[in-house]
């Protein structure tokens, strides 16, 4: 199983600015995850495991969007796209459900962003255990992961 020092790993050898932080437990929500931070809740990016036509694919919107299997499928013309499992999300990437953070992953995934993701300067994502958060640069972030950067939020 990874783990946050996994994450702070890639980015230290990759020489990008990033911190680790620790929260007193599990934030669950991104709302929560905002509060414990102190920071707005698009602030907060949500790193999701989609199954895109049986593929996996890393999607990162704004922590007050949500992304439905049927609107993802719709942007990238695909047939179907649906959330991956807890199972699927540790047996893909390495990390458990709900602190899968964007980068460092097991495997090198295909990642989709809504636009809304890069919006503010700095961003905080899931840290590679539940009651860590990553935070770093927004440019940093979308200069490493190079998404394509589809409109997926609903709010």
């Amino acid at each position: 199983m990874r783990s946050c020092s996994d994450v702070h790993n890639y980015l230290e050898e990759l020489g990008v600015a990033h911190e680790m932080l620790p929260l007193p437990g599990p934030p669950v929500t991104s709302e929560r995850a905002a509060d414990l931070l102190g920071v707005g809740v698009t602030e907060v990016l949500k790193s999701l495991l989609f199954l895109v036509d049986a593929n996996p694919l890393l999607v990162l919107v704004p922590g007050d969007a949500r992304v439905t299997g049927r609107r993802l499928a719709a942007a990238l013309g695909a047939r179907k796209a649906s959330p991956a499992r807890a199972q699927e999300v540790f047996e893909t990437t390495g990390y458990r459900a709900g602190a899968l953070p964007p980068c460092g992953l097991a495997v090198d995934l295909p990642v989709v962003a809504d636009p809304g993701a890069f919006a503010p300067r700095v961003v905080y994502c899931g840290g590679g255990a539940t009651a860590t958060m990553l935070k770093i640069r927004s440019a940093d972030l979308k200069s490493l992961l190079k998404p394509r950067l589809v409109d997926l939020a609903e709010r």
